[in-house]
């Protein structure tokens, strides 16, 4: 309630619920990060690139993610993430990162700002 607001910014503020989905990813490169891939490359000359791509969306201070496609490199997820917060929002983009799993330490593979300023509405309703 002691926030400090922007201009055009409403003192009172409804919650609201906003719906990412993602879909699928295409042309991921091939990727060879996982300990286990480079021991079974120098122990039985396998030198498969798998990558376990998932993607994580972060607003407003929340972050959500996908499941896990396996060895997969044009992954199919369909799959939805809410995030719950006051509109209008005062954080102005989302982040969308597909990662690749690792049970070592996941590795971004790409990273991609959406401007919320562009996909939105003026306003009252679309602020």
């Amino acid at each position: 309630r002691n926030l400090l607001l922007p201009d055009g910014v409403p003192p009172e503020r409804q919650w609201a619920r906003f719906y990412i989905k993602i879909y699928r990813a295409e042309g991921l490169p091939r990727m060879n990060t996982s300990i286990m891939a480079n021991v079974k490359k120098a122990l039985i000359g396998e030198n498969k690139d798998l990558v376990d791509p998932y993607v994580q969306v972060v607003f407003a201070g929340q972050k959500g993610k996908t499941s896990i496609q396996k060895s997969s490199y044009e992954p199919l997820w369909n799959e939805q993430i809410v995030f719950t917060e006051m509109f209008p929002p005062l954080c102005k983009r989302i982040k969308i990162q597909i990662r690749d799993s690792d049970k070592v330490n996941d590795v971004a593979i790409g990273t991609h700002f959406i401007d919320l300023r562009k996909i939105s509405n003026e306003g009252d309703k679309g602020r």
